[in-house]
């Protein structure tokens, strides 16, 4: 057998950045196109993804691939804090505005901390 595995085809049509590409996109062929088949798998895909939110409210952050830390570019093994965020998971979007409580009160405080870090200049 060749070629690429089942699942690394259904993982790149269904990355993070592609996701809105798609969300959106079937929406306006909905609307566009007046089809209510499509709009019910529009809503499907919508109630899926508000139940992934409560469930799944975080992801690894793209920029330090999750460890929370960014390497130095002379010295290898020496490393600072990742200033996006703060310790290695950034809360979803859409989670800081349908999430649970807990998960609402954490994005507040990596949003601060954020701010502070940018504020001070300091990593």
């Amino acid at each position: 057998m060749t070629g690429r595995p089942h699942g690394l085809i259904v993982n790149a049509m269904w990355s993070r950045r592609l996701f809105p590409l798609w969300f959106f996109g079937l929406l306006a062929a909905a609307l566009i196109g007046r089809s209510m088949a499509l709009f019910v798998l529009w809503l499907i895909l919508a109630a899926g993804y508000a139940v992934s939110l409560v469930l799944h409210p975080r992801a690894r952050c793209t920029h330090c691939a999750g460890t929370g830390e960014l390497k130095g570019r002379i010295y290898g093994w020496a490393h600072r804090r990742c200033p996006r965020c703060q310790g290695g998971r950034i809360v979803r979007r859409g989670a800081t505005a349908i999430g649970l409580p807990h998960v609402r009160q954490q994005a507040r405080q990596i949003r601060q901390a954020r701010e502070n870090t940018t504020t001070r200049q300091r990593w």
